[in-house]
């Protein structure tokens, strides 16, 4: 686990580096609506594109802050989840039942492969007072964990899970459907997360 110095200085180097974005952004900005009219295509088009990859850049940033604040946040409840559902599956496995088995997979990489962008929507919640909006969210999820669990599609497989691999850092598992609140980046594929996220608890 990171020395909590380091942990805490985190957050406000990732801020520094936003801010450094957004400042380049606005001199562009106010380059491109001063000078539009006198600068040369060329220059007019590649200061353009430059804005665009900023912008893409800065998109990229804020989605890397959420994925570390949700990371820490949602950090005991994950690991709890899904060591409660991996000791599920062992169950239903020695009692052969084949829809169980079924459901404990499908649980199992619910917790692993959901998008550490999102607000995390616990598979075992603790009281029956989950919002309408709440539950919709968990089976809306858990249907598509469980369609590209039979298509082999996961971004980190059962097999993978079981081998004790979970979803990277820089990853945001499955995605939601086109509804979804928040625009999803292309996924890369699993990696083994890093030693921090499970030394402080094994």
């Amino acid at each position: 686990m990171a020395p909590k110095s380091l942990r805490s200085n985190a957050e406000p180097l990732a801020t520094a580096g936003t801010n450094k974005i957004k400042k380049r952004i606005r001199d562009l900005e106010r380059l491109l609506a001063r000078k539009r009219d006198t600068l040369p295509d060329t220059i007019l088009i590649e200061k353009e594109r430059s804005l665009d990859a900023l912008r893409h850049e800065l998109n990229q940033a804020h989605l890397k802050q959420k994925i570390r604040k949700n990371a820490t946040k949602y950090h005991m409840v994950r690991f709890f989840e899904r060591k409660k559902a991996l000791r599920r599956y062992k169950q239903a496995l020695k009692k052969n039942d084949a829809d169980e088995i079924l459901q404990s997979k499908i649980d199992l990489c619910y917790v692993v492969n959901f998008p550490k962008g999102e607000k995390y929507v616990a598979i075992f919640p603790n009281n029956e007072g989950d919002s309408t909006k709440t539950g919709q969210r968990r089976e809306s999820f858990r249907a598509i964990v469980a369609k590209q669990l039979e298509n082999g599609t996961l971004p980190v497989s059962l097999e993978d899970i079981l081998q004790g691999k979970r979803l990277g850092n820089n990853g945001t598992g499955v995605a939601f459907d086109e509804d979804s609140e928040d625009e999803k980046e292309p996924l890369p594929k699993a990696e083994e997360e890093e030693e921090e996220e499970d030394e402080f608890f094994e």
